[in-house]
């Protein structure tokens, strides 16, 4: 244990300093670009990210129809945020077709 002196300070000559040399060289900092090409671990459903909805084909009256019949499934599935994305996109093209949008 250090000595104390009539100060009250410890005896720090007992602890041999460490050397301290030169600064290495420092580099420049390149700032580091995030790796796209990595696989994610994370799916979209865990993530609550909603992937993009599937393309639908056809005339505008055929994608109005067939988003109305997705907005049905979805509602049946008990998804009621997805069947009103769905009955969104139906509204869109029912737009579309009329020349509204």
């Amino acid at each position: 244990m250090p000595s104390v002196d009539s100060a009250g300070l410890n005896d720090l000559s007992l602890y041999p300093r460490k050397s301290v040399g030169p600064m290495p060289p420092s580099r420049p900092r390149v700032p580091v670009r995030p790796n796209f090409s990595k696989p994610r671990s994370a799916t979209a459903a865990s993530t609550g990210v909603r992937p993009a909805p599937a393309r639908v084909n056809g005339s505008t009256l055929q994608k109005e129809t067939q988003w109305l019949a997705r907005a049905v499934d979805a509602e049946c599935a008990g998804d009621g945020v997805e069947a009103e994305l769905c009955r969104q996109y139906a509204e869109h093209w029912f737009r579309v077709s009329r020349g509204q949008d």
